[in-house]
């Protein structure tokens, strides 16, 4: 037995708009918090939103964006080494990434 087009098409809307929630507020911007908390870091705006741009674009190819709050800091540098070749992450973008996670971090405490 063939399944409905209409009950197809709705479970493909859903799965489509389930399999694209990351998060209910998304990514954290460069905002000027994060930056100050990049500083701390040694990381400038640049390199922040290089880390973002990345983190949004080259992760979302193979997975949901994780909320960052779901690791702690210690756990994301090895997580993102872990991904880094899956991403074809160069040393400087994936330090970027690291940077702008680990900021971002420190703004969900």
């Amino acid at each position: 037995m063939k399944p409905s087009p209409i009950l197809l098409t709705v479970a493909l809307c859903l799965l489509g708009i389930l399999g694209c929630q990351t998060s209910s507020y998304g990514p954290a911007p460069v905002t000027a918090e994060l930056i100050r908390a990049g500083a701390a870091r040694h990381a400038n705006e640049e390199t922040l939103s290089e880390g973002r741009r990345l983190f949004v674009s080259r992760c979302i190819e193979c997975h949901t964006l994780p909320v960052v709050s779901r690791y702690s800091a210690s756990a994301w540098p090895h997580l993102v080494d872990k991904m880094a070749g899956r991403a074809d992450l160069k040393s400087t973008e994936r330090n970027a990434v690291v940077a702008y996670i680990l900021a971002a971090h420190v703004q969900t405490k």
